[in-house]
């Protein structure tokens, strides 16, 4: 447990709970004490032991309201005054020793502390009682009292407890007390109808819904796209974080928000994170055996912020009856909060106990928690949205101030930064992945046990989902939990005959269920199957179009429900009999509508709602106008971040002439206003496959998306997981000529290789267009035109940003390679013909300290860099070398494995980069890395850069002796050049000396090195002029080396304590001067600083529903009300 105020709260107990406490712990301790009655004169004496013949002790509790005292010793000493007269009696009794026991904690400061100040007191007092001692029980040893109490103990004063004493004793099948029996019953009663209710799939839509959870989940993975800002986990990779439960499960950040794609299962998620929390609090027999045993448990309240923000409107979002809500009710100001939130949530899920702000504070305060808010895509207004992230903001800050705070998860769509979100400097954010091939695999395998699919039907089932998968959109579905579900369902039920689009993949997934309906109350079905092809659209719109406009969540009453289909009805003029008719054969679904709350009725799957919602929008807007343009609908659609899903569906509607005005109305909404939410549907039409069977409007689409003002936006919603890459790039003739996006793009490129957007350009082509293997070979293409010429370097570079090469043979003439070309030939991850020149000059300038900074290990060149990389033998511990970050260490491995694989002694002298056994905080890494290299390549670059790094480290010195060898020169070894120049660091003679005596090119620019790193300020400032002096001697290429390796050597912060005052005119001197002051930086990139802010960003402030009844969209409309 995190270190809090007070272990145990004592104050809550009251002094006769309190003294009764003490007297448990002492006769656990002592079975010779005897208590004394509660309520009775005790004559000063609260407990009594016997210890030997005429040896009596005897104790006396003094508890605190407070647990603390303004003076402690003088309260204190007021109670041994107060009782003079019966300790006197009680000396003269035979009593020898006077204990008093506290609640107050003491301090320990020598002779000024509480402590030492009570003793002197208690010894005067003992001397002037006739007592041979007297002494004090403060509250830390009271809490070690308690720490080694028996559990029946502590849970007998259940009261006291806070953290995870107290997650004990909640989660215990028996505890034999009625202490705190309130929080207990409340906690146990809450977990055990949140229990029922998330231990099944909320997808009553498919045929798992009646399964468990844990039975069909697969942990998908997710990546960290935001850090804290400044707090300690900013130095945490932007990366992989492996499964997302595993990791929700086991992070010590305390906030954390989770964006995913719809059907990507977030609430699911939320679900089974909350369960394996969950489990401890409910009898062991109902625990699934697949579920997590944690050793922390923390008590889960999992909520809607849906319905949060339906109580924010005044409604009761459990009650069906309080529909429409009723006046008076509205919260606001501090009773608007999450906390009065959840103390009504916890008042509903209990059955009735009472339950306020203050109970969920204290709550929370006592015992650790993890409040999961899921849902945030699904507040629908703009103006509640805002005001639930304001809430959850204020949550979390209030949060911090508990001894353990509370893990709070909020889940959510991803919005591209056009809706508000929780606070950056309070959330982590992690994006869910798309499943791996693997975990469909392991998916399908449950689906199919949970399902009953066994033998040639499993078999055949899996082979058509293989076959299916190789194709590139439906490969794209398949990634999305949900839609990988129907489209299990379909190929069970259809085989290999199902959609490729995402829109017709719910067609007939729609179909099924109304086949399904159709068995179930065939008589109804067949009736009135065209009314419910047509009322449920409409319900889709009327409830997703309601939550927009208005502070309500997607649910609806009985009553709700029949007065918006019979007003559908009446529009059309149809009788509104039917309603009726359809309810009677029901009692939990209507079709796609589904029964979660008795006498209400929704979408239990928003995906499903937004579906019938854009087919309502298609198929009836505007029907009874000829001059309607549907282009309206579809544009407005675009420019609202809320309908992102609706207007995806919207478009995969369209069939035939219809895909032209969809392409159409994409482009002229491009054209008129490039905003980020147009940008970013229009993106999600074109990956959803709208266009696949019309490729020409699909490039026409992908040039207006590809602009210069929509790539910035792509791309930060690609590197922040909002949208998906282009599952291919559309399939033409060559007559049509090459792609407009393609060429345009690599055009700008060839112009100007060095251009600073070619980034941009690159990125999109690789990233975004998902062209790896194409650009590469298109770059392979330039790269031999441009070999040996004043390009080349940027070619070079602009490949090395990304290893866009990786793997393919790369090959120019070896002795065209400037200074730098050569990091990043093995940057872009192309691997030399083997025996080339080319390999072979390679590995020479890693070797001599030409390729410092390489991230690819494609090659053997590279992976001898990155295994002996200077950035990897910094570091501020003792005794690890973890300064780099998980991935680049992760990196270093991988190369070292590979130089191992292949048979290179280098591995093994990689490997000594490590503090053995009585080695740590000294230089033994550095000088047997080091020497180990020596001994394999003699005497180079490299080998002098590790020495120096170890003898620039503040680690104490620690290498092998090598008798008789000097530090520079020929015959210098690495070991002694790390001891001598840190030995005589300060010696400017000594500098000088070395100099005389060093004549070769290598043993100057060592030395020169050497006195940067290692010298102090003093000797650096006396020969800054001989250091200038040699450095500009050298030949240009060790130069440029040199120079680089100081900058990493400053770059470390190691020589911030060693500062000189020399001032250079010379900018290049002048800037590694002032790189020596500074500490070292570790910069992080977050998905903030990736943003490129559009010009125009401003959508619409009305309704989708204000504009459709304005602009007179619909016939249902022709009313006012629906009821």
């Amino acid at each position: 447990m995190p270190e809090s105020r007070h272990k145990y709260l004592f104050e809550r107990l009251g002094d006769h709970d309190f003294q009764q406490l003490v007297g448990a712990l002492l006769a656990g301790q002592f079975p010779d004490f005897t208590p004394m009655a509660l309520r009775q004169g005790d004559g000063g004496r609260d407990g009594v032991r016997q210890v030997a013949p005429g040896d009596v002790l005897v104790y006396q509790v003094k508890w605190s309201v407070r647990g603390q005292e303004k003076d402690p010793v003088a309260w204190l000493d007021a109670t041994i005054r107060q009782e003079q007269e019966n300790l006197k009696r009680l000396a003269d009794e035979g009593v020898r020793r006077y204990v008093l026991v506290t609640n107050v904690a003491s301090t320990g400061r020598a002779k000024t502390g509480t402590f030492d100040r009570l003793n002197e007191k208690l010894d005067e007092h003992a001397k002037h009682l006739g007592l041979a001692q007297m002494s004090c029980v403060w509250r830390e040893a009271l809490n070690g009292w308690v720490d080694n109490a028996p559990l029946e103990t502590k849970w007998a004063y259940a009261d006291m407890l806070a953290g995870w004493d107290l997650i004990r004793y909640l989660v215990a099948e028996q505890v034999g007390t009625n202490r705190d029996q309130g929080l207990r019953a409340l906690v146990r009663k809450v977990a055990a109808a949140q229990w029922d209710e998330d231990q099944g799939i909320k997808f009553s839509q498919s045929d798992v819904d009646r399964e468990r959870v844990v039975d069909l989940f697969v942990d998908v993975h997710a990546e960290r796209v935001r850090t804290i800002r400044g707090a300690a986990s900013a130095s945490l990779p932007l990366s992989g974080v492996g499964g997302a439960a595993a990791y929700l499960l086991n992070t010590t950040a305390p906030f954390t928000l989770v964006r995913g794609a719809p059907g990507q299962g977030k609430s699911t998620l939320s679900q089974y994170v909350s369960q394996n929390h969950r489990a401890a609090f409910v009898p062991e027999a109902l625990r699934p055996p697949r579920l997590s045993v944690l050793a922390h448990p923390r008590f889960p309240l999992r909520c809607d912020l849906s319905d949060y923000a339906r109580w924010l409107s005044g409604a009761d979002p459990w009650d069906p009856d309080d529909h429409p809500p009723k006046r008076g009710k509205k919260p606001t100001g501090n009773q608007a909060t999450i906390e009065c939130f959840l103390a009504a949530f916890m008042t509903y899920a209990s059955g009735g106990l009472p339950v306020d702000a203050k109970a969920v504070q204290d709550l929370l305060d006592r015992v650790p928690s993890i409040v999961v808010l899921d849902g945030l895509d699904e507040v629908g207004s703009a103006t509640a949205r805002a005001k639930v992230v304001a809430a959850i903001d204020q949550f979390v800050s209030r949060a911090r101030s508990y001894d353990d705070p509370p893990r709070v998860l909020v889940t959510t769509r991803p919005s591209a930064g056009e809706l508000p979100e929780p606070s950056p400097q309070a959330f982590e954010v992690l994006a869910l992945d798309a499943l791996t091939p693997s975990q469909r695999a392991e998916y399908l395998r449950r689906w199919c046990a949970v399902r009953g699919i066994h033998g040639r039907e499993g078999r055949t089932l899996r082979k058509n989902f293989n076959d299916r998968s190789t194709e590139p959109f439906i490969d794209e579905l398949a990634g999305n939990p949900m839609q990988l579900t129907i489209l299990l369902d379909l190929l069970h039920k259809h085989g290999l005959a199902t959609p490729t689009q995402r829109t017709e993949l719910y067609d007939d997934y729609v179909e099924l269920l109304m086949a399904r309906e159709a068995n179930k109350h065939p008589d109804v079905v067949r009736r009135h199957r065209e009314e419910l092809l047509e009322m449920i659209p409409f319900l889709g719109w009327y409830l997703q179009a309601h939550s927009e406009a208005a502070t309500i969540n997607a649910r609806m009453t009985v009553a709700e429900l029949k007065a918006a289909m019979r007003h559908f009805q009446s529009a059309y003029g149809n009788p509104p009999a039917v309603v009726d008719d359809l309810f009677l054969a029901t009692s939990d679904r209507l079709w796609a509508l589904t029964s979660k709350i008795e006498g209400t009725y929704e979408f239990e799957v928003l995906s499903l709602r937004e579906y019938f919602a854009a087919r309502y929008l298609y198929r009836y807007a505007g029907e009874d106008q000829p001059a309607f343009d549907r282009a309206t609908v579809l544009q407005q659609l675009l420019r609202r971040p809320y309908w992102l899903n609706t207007v995806r569906f919207y478009a995969g509607n369209a069939r035939g002439s219809d895909l032209y005005a969809v392409a159409a109305g994409i482009e002229d909404e491009l054209q008129r206003l490039p905003s980020a939410p147009a940008i970013l549907a229009g993106w999600a039409v074109l990956t959803d496959g709208v266009f696949l069977r019309r490729p020409r409007e699909a490039r026409r689409v992908l040039t207006a998306l590809c602009s210069d003002p929509g790539l910035p936006v792509l791309l930060s919603a690609l590197a922040r997981r909002d949208i998906t890459a282009l599952p291919q790039m559309p399939d033409l003739p060559d007559t049509d000529g090459p792609d407009p996006t393609w060429q345009r793009l690599t055009e700008a490129i060839k112009v100007d290789p060095a251009d600073s957007q070619n980034g941009t350009r690159v990125a999109a082509l690789r990233e975004l267009l998902n062209a790896k293997h194409a650009f590469a070979q298109w770059w392979l293409e330039q790269i031999r035109t441009a070999a040996a010429t004043h390009t080349q370097t940027s070619w070079l570079a602009l490949a090395a940003a990304c290893e866009a090469t990786a793997g393919l043979e790369l090959n120019l003439p070896a002795q065209a390679l400037a200074f730098g070309d050569a990091e990043l030939a093995l940057n872009t991850g192309g691997i030399p013909p083997a025996g080339s020149d080319l390999e072979a000059a390679l590995l020479e300038m890693v070797l001599d300290g030409e390729c410092p900074h390489v991230t690819s290990i494609r090659s053997h060149a590279a992976r001898v860099a990155v295994a002996f990389s200077p950035s990897s033998f910094i570091t501020t511990s003792s005794g690890a070398f973890a300064d780099s970050g998980a991935v680049t260490s992760q990196r270093r491995n991988d190369a070292i494995n590979q130089l191992r694989i292949s048979g290179s002694p280098l591995a093994a002298a990689a490997r000594e980069r490590t503090f053995k056994a009585g080695q740590k905080n000294s230089t033994f890494p550095w000088a047997n890395t080091a020497t180990a290299l020596y001994d394999q390549i003699g005497r180079r670059w490299l080998v002098t850069q590790i020495a120096v790094l170890g003898a620039a480290s503040p680690h104490r010195l620690g290498y092998t002796r090598k008798p008789g060898r000097p530090a520079f020169g020929p015959d210098g070894h690495p070991a002694e050049l790390l001891a001598q120049t840190r030995n005589n660091a300060s010696s400017a003679t000594w500098w000088t000396q070395q100099l005389a005596m060093t004549s070769d090119e290598v043993g100057r620019a060592e030395w020169a090195l050497a006195l940067w790193s290692v010298g102090d300020g003093n000797a650096l400032d006396s020969l800054f002029a001989e250091w200038i002096a040699v450095v500009t001697s050298l030949p240009e290429r060790r130069r440029e080396t040199l120079l680089r390796s100081c900058t990493i050597v400053a770059q470390s912060g190691w020589l911030s304590q060693r500062p000189v005052t020399t001032t250079l005119a010379n900018a290049t001197y002048q800037h590694l001067i002032e790189l020596r002051g500074r500490a070292r930086v570790k910069v992080n990139v977050d998905e903030t600083t990736c943003r490129t802010p559009m010009s125009e960003s401003s959508p619409s402030t009305d309704s989708l529903l204000a504009i459709a009844r304005q602009e007179k969209w619909l016939k249902v409309d022709s009313q006012p009300t629906y009821r």
